[in-house]
């Protein structure tokens, strides 16, 4: 079937994209029909509330810095390093307010400090860290991770053995 070009009336083969006298175009452009989807400001609008979603379920959450609870006998000093401030619910004269833990050096808001050199698990559950192997004249932190509610909130922990009357101070990473 001929195709009649409509600019010039001259008569072209069928399939021919342009007309053999004048030139003109027998198979215009046409507009694509148009892509059914939201608009690009709604698009924005849905990322914009995810995100905000993401962290504020985050928050929610209540993030901290509590360190993975493991029992007394797979605790390392790695695990507990790091800031440690007294939980105000445990507070006594005794205590010291902060323990800093590092692999080189425990040192409490006193001033005092010690270079950390051996460690044993007692029968208690405990985990002795001392400067020296003779503990009759070394300086020693017994301490265990413990699992506890602080401020109506699951926490883990550093439980710090203080003395027979004292007991255990509580202290949260920083």
């Amino acid at each position: 079937m001929m195709q009649i070009c409509p600019n010039c009336g001259n008569h072209n083969p069928p399939n021919v994209a342009f007309c053999s006298q004048c030139g003109f175009n027998l198979h215009p452009y046409q507009m694509p029909p148009k892509k059914q989807g939201l608009p690009v400001p709604a698009i924005i609008g849905i990322c914009v509330a995810v995100v905000f979603l993401l962290f504020g379920g985050l928050y929610l959450i209540g993030s901290n810095n509590d360190p993975e609870y493991k029992s007394v006998d797979k605790l390392e000093l790695t695990d507990i390093e790091g800031t440690w401030d007294l939980v105000a619910e445990s507070k006594s004269n005794s205590m010291t307010e902060q323990i800093k833990i590092s692999e080189d050096k425990i040192s409490f808001a006193s001033g005092d400090s010690f270079v950390p050199r051996y460690s044993s698990v007692t029968d208690g559950d405990t985990l002795i860290i001392s400067d020296s192997d003779n503990i009759f004249n070394a300086n020693i932190v017994e301490l265990r991770l413990e699992k506890r509610k602080i401020d109506n909130k699951d926490r883990v922990v550093l439980a710090v053995y203080v003395d027979e009357d004292t007991g255990w101070g509580y202290y949260i990473r920083k």
